[in-house]
């Protein structure tokens, strides 16, 4: 069951400038070497997708499937990064890292709630899916997750 979709993002470094209200191409991003999660990562297939949508080719200078250990490369010079604001939003009101969404093409990610369509689902599964359900609604309703979109129940998303 989708929840939820949400822009990546370009990290980078402070001084980069990067800003929320300033998409920035992707064809920008990939001219800078790149941290990144491994081949096979969900956001590396988004944005290796995207990659070939746009046209570029990326410069990928180290591999991790750490976003903290990403969030802690970027300043330390060894490249920018791609990731979901809901990872970086901290950061960035921190001054410690500066972002901006991604465009030319746009990516997106969707979260999911998988459930087990056939059988019977234990009560406990069906409590804890509905109250992950509400965590996430009230988190993009109340604003504090405010990259995220709620999907419309069991629709999907083109490109995703």
């Amino acid at each position: 069951m989708p929840l939820v979709r949400e822009h990546l993002w370009a990290v980078a470094p402070p001084d980069a400038g990067l800003r929320p209200d300033r998409p920035v191409p992707f064809a920008r991003v990939a001219a800078h070497p790149l941290v990144m999660p491994t081949a096979g990562h969900a956001l590396r297939s988004l944005i290796d997708a995207a990659a070939a949508r746009a046209e570029v080719k990326l410069d990928v200078a180290v591999q991790t499937n750490s976003m903290r250990v990403q969030k802690r490369l970027v300043p330390a010079g060894h490249g920018w990064t791609i990731l979901p604001d809901v990872g970086i939003a901290e950061d960035v009101a921190g001054g410690t890292l500066s972002a901006a969404p991604l465009s030319e093409p746009d990516v997106w990610r969707s979260i999911v709630l998988g459930m087990p369509r056939t059988g019977r689902t234990p009560p406990a599964v069906e409590v804890v899916a509905r109250e992950l359900t509400r965590q996430v609604r009230t988190a993009v309703h109340e604003g504090s997750w405010p990259a995220a979109q709620l999907h419309a129940q069991g629709a999907a998303t083109e490109g995703e």
